[in-house]
């Protein structure tokens, strides 16, 4: 629903007159995602938001036990998550993804 909000906003910013740059500072997306979502029709807008919301995450095999590791240790930080990881699935490249 938050893509659908910044997506209306911008249309309304855009039919009201503001340039890109103030709409890009107003809504808190880069110029470039701005131009993508002008350019988008509503059925556009709403089949990639469709698509992004299906796409395969890099943890997604590893979702539950990383729940358990947060439920157990609820101030278990980001960097702390990426190392258990690495340690416990030797082999598993992981760059910046948590």
């Amino acid at each position: 629903m938050e893509k659908w909000m910044a997506y209306s906003k911008i249309h309304e910013l855009s039919r009201k007159g503001f340039s890109i740059a103030a709409i890009s500072r107003k809504v808190g997306l880069s110029r470039n995602t701005v131009y993508k979502h002008l350019k988008k029709t509503p059925k556009e807008f709403h089949d990639w938001v469709l698509q992004t919301s299906r796409r395969k995450k890099k943890l997604d095999e590893y979702h539950e036990v990383i729940l358990y590791w947060l439920k157990e240790h609820p101030d278990l930080t980001g960097a702390q998550v990426h190392d258990w990881l690495k340690e416990k699935f030797e082999g598993l490249l992981l760059e910046k993804v948590l």
